[in-house]
């Protein structure tokens, strides 16, 4: 994984990381996991995605921050995986690992035939006490490694 960053978090450990596995129940997978332990979040210099949607428009935005497994960042891997998936907000098998200057979420599938495949959430389309509908959930990658590869700097 070829990513450079214009800054990270402090570093975190596989104990921590099982630890998060343990108290959500969840197995995240193993590029991911490779990558908190080498970079633990941050903001990559190559950011930018273009996706598209089901009704084939495209979408060009920026992964502002990948979140860190540490308490340091307000915007962390476990208060953002509480607040969205735990609130209701994106399945329950998607979880949060980065975020878009709209407050759009880059998510991470753990589960099913999808596991291991990136996601971006439309939050522009969230309805307040309803769960993000499946069109407005869009495939990014099917692999976190995929996701990292396809990014591309903004232009200046």
């Amino acid at each position: 994984m070829d990513i450079k960053f214009e800054y990270v978090f402090e570093s975190t450990n596989k104990q921590n990381i099982k630890e998060f596995e343990m108290k959500y129940n969840v197995v995240l997978p193993e590029e991911y996991k490779d990558f908190l332990l080498l970079n633990n979040g941050g903001k990559t210099e190559r950011r930018r995605f273009t996706i598209y949607n089901s009704k084939g428009a495209n979408i060009t935005s920026s992964i502002m921050l990948f979140f860190p497994l540490s308490q340091e960042a307000e915007n962390n891997l476990e208060k953002m995986y509480f607040l969205y998936n735990r609130g209701k907000v994106v399945p329950n098998y998607l979880v949060p690992i980065g975020i878009d200057p709209a407050d759009s979420l880059i998510c991470l599938s753990i589960a099913g035939e999808d596991a291991g495949y990136v996601y971006f959430c439309d939050l522009d389309y969230f309805e307040e006490d309803n769960e993000l509908r499946e069109e407005y959930i869009i495939l990014m990658a099917k692999s976190f490694t995929d996701l990292i590869n396809n990014l591309f700097k903004p232009s200046a």
